[in-house]
This record gives structure tokens, sequence and C-alpha cells, in this order.
């Protein structure tokens, strides 16, 4: 007896053991939805429409006709994989006998694959026939049996980028025939099926820039089926990013979510411009590299991997030479070179950048991850110098430490918010409605009139403002003021926040001067902010007009950035009952990009102006979110409690009518409703896994070997973080009700309480 318990011990303990060891099925997690026709693997997306599937590569769509027989409609989507309703492609197949399911997948190394299953449930044996066809770029060429592909095509990637691109087709089954006309190609498979019997044929398309990369992906999975595509997609998820599990269900599949979508971003390929590893803003639209949300969300994102590869080469990508724009950032960077967006461009013909807080994102990054960043740190620290020479050089026109946002609002990346028309209505609303380009020739005059009525009964604006008397006085006024400036939170706190962390990495360097100069500007900046932004009366930190400093009385989410700047104070505290005010920014969704205050709110819907005045946009909310849990762990405790909803709907947002099955990334939502606007763009545009990571693990990066974990309290029953990789260690942190909280470092528990609290534990 004693040793069949021994045995039932020992079986207990292997079991728990593999149990432990097991990898998640995220796939599956993620999947079983049949809203979502987009598969991607970084360098290569697949779109599937009902009638062809467009293929991108890089930054470049090939709008039909390579893979058209994966077209169709979604019976079921995951991120490895799509199953079609349609078991006979629609379009480019012929199949005589039809499959019992098609399956179309995506490999991790830039592989297309489509399965057919077919199965004999007859007494007779059948023969099928399968004949595919399509058209790929360049010359085709056939290859002998035995090769890995038997089809393949050299294209130049673009006409401006003159990068080959290798097309090459592979199967499980070889062919029984290989046509191919011009660009045109055909396949043709024919085996014979016993009763009881079913049969597997696998299409493979490999896409690259080397030759030797795309034949070893193809044999990687000629013969095997599409669980082992899946499992390596599982394998990645397990070994790559931290583990989080919780009681919460919208915030775990959020948080997968939300690793898939930046995956399929990330571009790998150097191909023309793109040097480094690096994401796009969007793939199926926007498919820019964006100095924003490239170099700055992304990378508060990235910095959580266990590996920094990623985060650093996104910001060496920014700050390559090649992709400078006279020694500051570029607004994007494409394949082809870098800029060229007409609308931030200044009437001397400058492409002006992009606001961003590039610098303190890496240094951000570095805190995670110090061993790895000293390399990448010395030889960007002159591009980081230069880049931030921009803001005293194009962006202080007045010199006074407050940075404005130059020519117009569209390089804040928030075009017409209201805020803007404060001052300068004439210049923006014009962009608005006659285009960002517009020049007027005096052809129409009765109409330009008109709209400047228009606008002044539409937006709020200062009450001394000049408005025109006729269309000469409009005229003037529109051109001397094309290019206006406005002194904003938004991009005096993204300056205040470089300027600190240059000054961190100059002392990493030893480069005492530019440690002492860069402290500097950032005090000089804070104590500018503090002193002519905040509004004692509003509680508020406005806007202000360079020179006369005069404040835009219009409230907007980015006043909130002093708090995620982390430069608020206690007595800025009643500036945040805007935040949880019905009246303002409290809505279901929040926080809207305009309060319902605004005295104008309903002229400015009904005149269609609410592209940046009226819905939810992640991308400032994810930074009010980060400022509203830090204030409520450093300066109010009383405040947890509303910031976790906060948090919480921020996450409860992704998923339209609280569906847990399918979320989404979208540009903005309704935030009433939480309807989206662009609900498939999967929008890498916010962060949302750096809040998960600093305010739930609350694992807080400094430039110190003391470890912060200073998690705020979202009422949930159990949560726990596990694989971070931090400082050169691993940490796990894990809470339930039950069992209290726990930290363990390298294995090892180095803090235990009862209740979610702050500890600080040495390295």
């Amino acid at each position: 007896m004693k040793r069949f318990y021994l045995l039932l011990l020992l079986f207990s303990i292997l079991v728990a053991s593999a149990q432990k060891n097991r990898v998640k099925d995220i796939c599956a997690f993620l999947g079983n939805r049949s809203d979502k026709n987009f598969l991607g693997s970084g360098n290569v997306a697949l779109v599937i429409d009902s009638t062809k599937a467009k293929v991108l590569f890089v930054q470049q769509w090939k709008e039909k006709g390579l893979v058209d027989w994966a077209s169709g409609t979604i019976k079921s989507w995951s991120p490895d994989r799509i199953e079609m309703n349609e078991t006979i492609p629609p379009v480019g197949a012929k199949i005589s006998y039809e499959p019992t399911s098609r399956t179309i997948w995506i490999s991790r190394d830039d592989v297309v694959g489509m399965q057919l299953i077919w199965k004999n449930d007859t007494r007779e044996s059948i023969t099928v026939t399968a004949s595919f066809s399509g058209t790929m770029p360049g010359k085709l060429h056939a290859h002998e049996q035995g090769n890995t592909s038997f089809l393949s095509s050299t294209a130049q990637y673009s006409d401006r980028v003159d990068t080959p691109v290798h097309y090459s087709f592979s199967s499980s089954d070889a062919p029984e025939l290989v046509g191919r006309e011009n660009s045109d190609y055909s396949l043709k498979y024919q085996f014979t099926l016993q009763p009881k019997q079913q049969h597997s044929l696998t299409l493979l398309l490999g896409i690259g820039i080397e030759k030797t990369a795309v034949a070893t992906a193809l044999k990687r999975w000629d013969n095997s089926d599409g669980n082992a595509v899946r499992d390596d997609w599982n394998s990645w998820f397990d070994k790559a990013i931290p583990h989080f599990e919780c009681s919460n269900p919208y915030f775990e599949k959020l948080y997968y979510y939300r690793w898939w979508s930046l995956y399929t971003k990330m571009i790998f390929a150097k191909v023309g411009h793109f040097y480094y590893p690096s994401p796009r803003e969007g793939t199926v639209m926007y498919e820019g590299v964006v100095s924003y949300s490239g170099a700055c969300v992304s990378v508060d994102e990235l910095r959580w991997m266990r590996s920094p590869d990623w985060a650093f080469s996104t910001t060496q990508e920014f700050f390559a030479p090649g992709n400078l724009n006279d020694g500051y950032l570029s607004n994007h960077i494409w394949d082809w070179g870098i800029d060229a967006d007409e609308s931030n461009i200044d009437t001397s013909g400058r492409s002006v950048p992009y606001q961003n807080y590039a610098v303190d994102a890496f240094y951000g990054a570095s805190l995670v991850h110090p061993e790895a960043q000293n390399s990448t740190l010395k030889k960007l620290w002159p591009q980081f110098r230069s880049n931030l020479a921009s803001y005293t050089s194009l962006f202080d026109i007045d010199s006074d430490g407050l940075y404005e946002t130059y020519p117009w609002s569209n390089s804040a990346g928030q075009e017409w918010t209201a805020r803007y028309s404060y001052f300068d209505p004439i210049p923006e609303m014009f962009r608005n409605e006659r285009g960002r380009t517009y020049s007027p020739d005096g052809s129409r005059v009765k109409e330009d009139m008109a709209l400047a009525e228009k606008i002044r009964n539409t937006v709020v604006t200062d009450p001394d403002l000049n408005w025109p008397k006729d269309a000469d006085e409009l005229y003037r006024i529109y051109r001397t003021t094309q290019d206006h400036r406005l002194a904003t939170v938004d991009q005096s706190t993204y300056a205040y926040k470089n300027f600190l962390a240059a000054s961190s990495l100059a002392k990493r360097l030893g480069d005492s001067a530019n440690e002492t100069l860069y402290a500097k500007l950032a005090e000089q900046t804070k104590t500018r902010i503090v002193s002519q932004m905040w509004n004692e009366t509003d509680h508020f930190f406005y806007d202000v007009k360079p020179t006369i400093n005069r404040q835009a009385k219009v409230k907007a989410t980015t006043g909130f950035y002093v708090f995620w700047a982390r430069m608020a104070e206690m007595k800025h505290l009643p500036m945040l009952q805007h935040v949880f005010n019905p009246a303002t920014f409290w809505t279901k969704y929040p926080l809207p990009s305009l309060p319902l205050d605004y005295k104008k709110y309903d002229q400015i819907q009904q005149a269609g102006w609410n592209y940046w005045n009226y819905a939810t946009w992640p991308r400032t909310t994810c930074h009010v979110v980060d400022g509203v849990l830090w204030a409520a762990k450093n300066l109010d405790a009383s405040l947890s409690v509303q910031a976790g909803t906060l948090f919480d709907r921020y996450t409860r947002m992704h998923f339209p009518n609280d569906n847990l099955q399918i979320p989404n990334i979208a540009e903005r939502y309704d935030p009433h409703t939480g309807s989206p606007f662009l609900e498939n763009l999967d929008y890498n545009h916010s962060s949302w896994i750096d809040l998960l990571m600093q305010h739930v693990a609350g694992i807080t990066p400094s430039d110190s070997d003391v470890l912060t974990i200073d998690p705020i309290d979202l009422g949930w029953d159990s949560f726990s973080i596990k694989n971070v990789r931090y400082r050169n260690h691993d940490v796990e942190v894990e809470f339930s009700k039950t069992k209290g909280m726990r930290v363990k470092v390298d294995g090892k528990v180095r803090a235990k309480s009862p209740v979610l609290k702050k500890v600080t534990i040495r390295l």
C-alpha cells in the first residue's frame, strides 16, 4: 500500500510539472471569431476578401492575383489561421471533388499556406483533380522535381526601391503539372482516395528578400500541417513575452491580443529605408512607420519583451542618420524615403516633425533592460542631441521653455481639435473644409466668406479675436496665419520628459555638460507649465498662445498629461475632478476628445467637425489613464477606486457590446456607446501593455538596483504575471484574495503580503 501511495505521489508531481511546463494555446485563446479577415507575420500580411486575397510585403500590396485561391468568407479566425466557409476557393481554383475543409494559415517566417483536406466517405475510390492559378510578379521559373520550390519569381520591390523580392511556391504533394505563361501560373494535382481514406494538400507561398531564407522556410513547413505553425506561434507567446492570467477575462484577452497585433506591425526585412526592425502604425491601413506611434508608444510596449532587441531596434530605425530630417525625427518612414506629408510642411517648405517623446521612450526601455542599452546609446547619442535641438530652434518662438504645435494642429497628430481654433480658427477650419493645403485664388469668395461666418458660429474663440469684414481681410488673415503656433501641454510635457531622460542618459555617458544642460531645460519647462498653463479658477492646464501668454480656454484631454509626465503636485489634484465629472469627460467610455461642457458642443457636432472633437481616442486616453493611476499611488490614495474604474473602462472599450470574443484596437471609439471607428485597423497608436505592467503588476522601472512593486488594487480575485525580464532578473508577481501577494525574483520568494501593497526589493 505504501508503494502505491508513493507511486501516486510521483504521478501527481509529474502531472503538476507537465501542466506547469505546458505551453498555453494563445492562438486558440484569441480565436473562434468570424469578423476578422487578416493574417500577419510582420513582413507579410494577407487580407482575405470574398473574391480576392491581398498580399502585403513590408509596405507594398499585391491587390489581387497572387493567391486569390485563398479568397472567400470567414468561418473562424485565429492569429495563425483562418478556416474558410467555402471549401472550394471561389476564385483561382477548380476542384473535381469538394474538400471537407479549407484553412489558410501564416507562419512567423513569412509563408502563406492553404491546407485542403478531403475524406472519402463512399464505398468506392475517388480520383480528385485540383487546379490552381494566379499571377506572380516578375519572370517565372519552374524548378526540377526534388527542389523545395517548384515555381519561383523575382521582382524589384517597387519602382522606387530596387531590392529584389523572391516569391516561391511549394506544396505538400508534387504537382502533376506546372504551367507558366508570362506572369501567369497554373498548378495541377491529381490523387486517388480509397474508401474511408483522408488526404491533405497544402499549397505554400514564401516571400522574402533572401532566397535561402525563403527556401528554408518553405522546407520547414512543406510536410507539416497547420498545427505545427500554431505550435510555433504559441512558442513565441510562451518564450518572448510575460505570461499573464487574471480573474478579469477582458484584461487577459486584451493582453494577448495587443501582443499579437503589435507583432503583426513589425517590419523585419531590410528594404529601402528600413534598416532595423520597427513597427508600422497600421497594416490594413496606415502602413507608414510614424514617429509618435513607432518611436514612442510602441517602445513603451516592446520594452516588456524578455529581449530588448525590438525596442532598441525601433529607436535605432528612427534615429538612423538616413531617416533624420535636418537632424530631427522625420514624420514618416517609407520604404522609399522619409516624410512627404505635405500637410506638415510649413510655408517656407520645411517638413515639421510630429510631436514625440522618443528619447524618453528609449530611456524607459533602458530602465527595464540596462544591460543591453550601452552600445545603442553611444551610437545614438549625437542623433538624440540633434533631435532635441529642434525644440528651441523650431518650437519655441518666444524662448520661454513652453513648446508649440507648429505649423498647425496636424503636427500634434490631432487635426482640427477645438483648442487650436481658439486663437486661429480660420486657418484651422479652412483646412478642414477646403483641404489641408488650401490656397485661395479668389474664385470662391462668396463660399469662403460664408465659411468664415460658419466658423464664427461653430467654434469657441478668444473674445478679442478679429473677424474679417471682407474677402481681402479674410485671405490676409488666412495667409498670414496659415503657419500658426500654440504652446501646448502635450508638446511641452513631451519636451520635459525628453529633456529629463536626456539628462539621465548624459550622466550614464559621463557627459556632465549635457547632463546639466538638459536638467536645466527640463526644470525650465516644468516651471513654465506650472506657472503659465495652470488655471487656478478652472482647475485645469490650458494651452497658451506664445508671446502674448494667453490661455486657450478649451479643456482638452492632453491637459491631463501633467500627471502622465509625473510633474503634477497635490495642488493640481482638483483637476482630476474633470476626468470623473459626467458633465465634462466622464462618459461610459472616457475620455472624449472634446468635453461635453464645450460651449458650442452641439454646433461643432452638427457641422461635422468632429474628427478630434467627439470620439474617445486610445492615443490620448492611454496617457491620461497612466497619469491618473500614478496620481492614485503617489498623490492621493483615495483616487484608487476611480483610477481603477478608468482603466477598466479604457479596457472594455476594446470589446464592442462587451463581447469577449471580438477585441479590437480601433482608431477611435464612440464615447457613449463604445462603437469603434475603423475597427479592423488594429491600430498601433496607443499603449496598454505598459499600463498593465506598471500598475497591475506594479513593476516601476527605475535606474537603480532596487525593484519597486507598487500595484493598484482593481478589485480582482486574482492575477499573476510571470516570465518578466527586468534588469537581468526574472520577476513574478502573483496575487489572490485568499493567498495574498507574492513576489519572486529568480525563482525565490522575496516579498509577501496578505494584501496588495508597495514593496521594495534589492536586486
